[in-house]
């Protein structure tokens, strides 16, 4: 169950890169359309000047932006399995961990090793 969860954060994740990038690609390219065009705003040569300045100012800070809000939501999109996984408990394979080693017994002891209180338990083999 846990795997899914981490499979669908990983999709979840890979759209919002997707739409992220798209934003990122659109801003760019009309931030920068903008600021090559500020002569049409205004004639006067250092209103164009600041104007194209500002535009590309604007332009970084909200490409930025959207750099920014992309990690974060991509880093809570990814804390949903995680939190999920806590609330879920231990996988079967945590739980069954050392169960196929046997009995846990100090060597140093002395008697028989494995224990000769009758046949060791079989041990069955689950796919998962």
């Amino acid at each position: 169950m846990k795997r899914l969860l981490w499979v669908f954060a990983w999709i979840a994740v890979a759209f919002w890169s997707l739409f992220a990038w798209g934003a990122y690609g659109l801003l760019d390219f009309f931030g920068g359309v903008a600021a090559r065009n500020a002569d049409i705003v205004t004639g006067h040569p250092e209103s164009v000047e600041w104007l194209s300045w500002a535009l590309m100012t604007l332009r970084g800070l909200g490409l930025g932006a959207i750099v920014f809000v992309w990690g974060l939501v991509s880093l809570l999109i990814l804390a949903v399995p995680a939190v999920l996984g806590l609330f879920l408990g231990g996988s079967r394979r945590e739980q069954y961990r050392d169960e196929w080693r046997g009995p846990q017994g100090d060597p140093r002891t002395s008697g028989s090793f494995p224990p000769a209180s009758g046949q060791p338990p079989v041990r069955r083999l689950e796919r998962r």
